[in-house]
């Protein structure tokens, strides 16, 4: 008896055993670096936090790709500072600090993406939120009435996209281009309001694909929407993966971009990790010993790893 839905993901093995990564997108990329971290690869994800819509991502990709620095004029000041280009967790107590402190994350961003082996962005909805006609990535908790919600067209969806992958070419044309749309369903504008806002995603994304060279398709949405379709694979607000099912996609992610060899490697970061991570009740220092001398061994085998 076939209870669920599986299918066939083409596989785009990296060239790399163990790749760095570049990442910009939603809270999902996010949590998928924050996993890669775990595992000790060299992972650089939102800079300036979490960002959903595609006109955010390549505003920030343009300003990374020409290296234009932050001045006064791109900072507001209400209760804090802050910028519409940044998520929420990025204010400031002064302009001076604000402009100092983003112009060293943009250099580090941009440093960072030159040399990634992977650029990953995650794209979560094609709604954007405006401020006086201007896209912004975050709202900052200021009042509604300050904006207006707009559901991007085809047309500029399409664009953003190919703006974005071709900024990405220009800051680093021998990255390999992994994008994916975010698995986390926007149910705060309404089910169809949703399902309309995914749907140009994709259809602007698969027209995109065709136009350039190693670009590809991660099914991330589709995974957790087909193969996943159960609300127990779903947290309490209905909308976020579990993290069965983060596990899940990483999964799949890895038999689709690594290598065997790349696999098995993660595999002994991952009994490495649960070993460090076990809290004996005698001997803890004996323990915290074992551990040093485990974490030794992985980096003399593996001296890439980026591990604690």
């Amino acid at each position: 008896m076939k209870l669920k839905i599986d299918f066939e993901i083409a596989q785009n093995e990296l060239a790399q055993t163990w790749p760095s990564f570049f990442m910009l997108g939603s809270c999902f990329a996010q949590n998928q670096a924050e996993r890669m971290a775990q595992l000790g690869f060299d992972v650089v994800s939102n800079p300036f936090g979490i960002i959903y819509n595609p006109v955010s991502i390549q505003n920030l990709l343009q300003r990374i790709s020409n290296n234009t620095a932050y001045t006064e004029t791109d900072f507001n000041q209400r209760n804090t500072v802050f910028s519409w280009e940044h998520h929420g967790d990025f204010k400031y107590s002064g302009v001076t600090p604000a402009v100092e402190t983003s112009n060293v994350i943009l250099t580090t961003a941009r440093q960072a993406a030159q040399k990634a082996d992977v650029i990953l962005l995650t794209l979560g909805t094609s709604f954007v939120h405006t401020h006086n006609d201007i896209p912004v990535a975050n709202c900052h908790k200021i009042a509604n009435h300050e904006f207006e919600q707009k559901q991007l067209t085809f047309d500029e969806t399409k664009t953003s996209i190919e703006q974005s992958v071709s900024l990405i070419k220009q800051l680093n044309p021998t990255a390999s281009i992994i994008i994916t749309v975010s698995p986390v369903r926007h149910l705060r504008s309404g089910i169809i309001e949703n399902s309309r806002s995914k749907a140009v995603l994709l259809a602007a994304l698969h027209e995109v694909l065709p136009s350039f060279t190693n670009v590809t398709y991660f099914p991330s949405y589709e995974l957790f929407i087909d193969e996943l379709r159960d609300y127990r694979f779903a947290k309490e607000d209905m909308t976020h993966p579990t993290p069965q099912a983060e596990t899940y996609i990483w999964d799949r992610f890895c038999e689709t971009y690594f290598t065997a060899t790349t696999r098995d490697i993660i595999e002994h970061v991952k009994k490495y990790n649960l070993f460090a991570a076990h809290r004996p009740i005698h001997s803890a220092n004996e323990h915290v010993q074992k551990v040093a001398e485990k974490r030794n061994t992985l980096q003399l085998t593996y001296p890439f790893l980026k591990i604690k």
